[in-house]
């Protein structure tokens, strides 16, 4: 009996102390935001003080609690908005490939839970805005990257009838933005869908089985009605 006792107690220290390790890395991080943020760029532009805040966010993007992984890509987030190119773009330049593998990742195991559908969708958030502060010759070259991503996600007709609700839901995430990063980014997506007609395959594939379920709103997108059938429409995309 005592033995037992000592074993819970040794369970339950080892669960606070995790619990004490995933808020202090998450405050430790919240902390290096703020100072990032708020103060003057000619002190978080110190070189050996910018490297250190760096690699803690690069640490941190390796720890696999779900709420410090969605908590480091919302700071990170703000962090790469940030107006002053000499702030942010270290931070863009030593992270983005990270934050990419770890997107890579999500792809091969798949999303089974709502946290992981969160860590996907502030993980997808981060690299849109890098696409958005991205000088214009890496521009091209991020939404390359970001958009083989996006559309390993989709869903068929066929398997949108089973999916998980976890699965429907990035279906639908990922669909949207794509259909407000096409536009966009036309050349790019048409160049893209042209040199790998599998990903064009399944993006037309995806588009066809959310027409009946999924209402889109794309503004360049056109909707016809089909011959003869007239509670079918049919999404016609002019960047693929």
């Amino acid at each position: 009996m005592r033995k037992e006792q000592e074993i819970m107690m040794e369970n339950n220290i080892t669960t606070v102390d995790e619990t004490h390790q995933e808020l202090d890395e998450v405050s430790l991080l919240t902390a290096i935001t703020v100072f990032v943020l708020s103060t003057s760029p000619e002190v978080t532009t110190i070189p050996c003080l910018q490297k250190r805040c760096i690699d803690k966010f690069k640490a941190t993007l390796e720890i696999k609690d779900p709420m410090v992984q969605i908590k480091t890509y919302q700071l990170l987030h703000s962090i790469f908005q940030y107006p002053n190119p000499a702030v942010s773009y270290p931070y863009i330049y030593s992270l983005a490939s990270c934050i990419m593998e770890k997107l890579q990742e999500i792809d091969k195991r798949k999303p089974e839970n709502t946290a992981d559908l969160q860590i996907f969708q502030e993980g997808i958030k981060v690299l849109e805005t890098l696409v958005t502060v991205a000088e214009e010759h890496h521009r091209s070259q991020l939404v390359a990257c970001l958009l083989p991503i996006l559309i390993s996600f989709l869903l068929d007709e066929n398997a949108l009838g089973s999916a998980t609700s976890i699965m429907r839901s990035l279906h639908d995430f990922v669909l949207q933005n794509l259909m407000q990063i096409g536009p966009q980014y036309s050349s790019v997506f048409k160049s893209l869908v042209a040199s790998s007609p599998a990903l064009k395959a399944r993006l037309e594939a995806a588009i066809k089985g959310s027409q009946e379920s999924v209402k889109v709103k794309i503004p360049t997108s056109k909707y016809t009605k089909s011959p003869g059938k007239n509670s079918s429409i049919q999404l016609k995309t002019s960047f693929i």
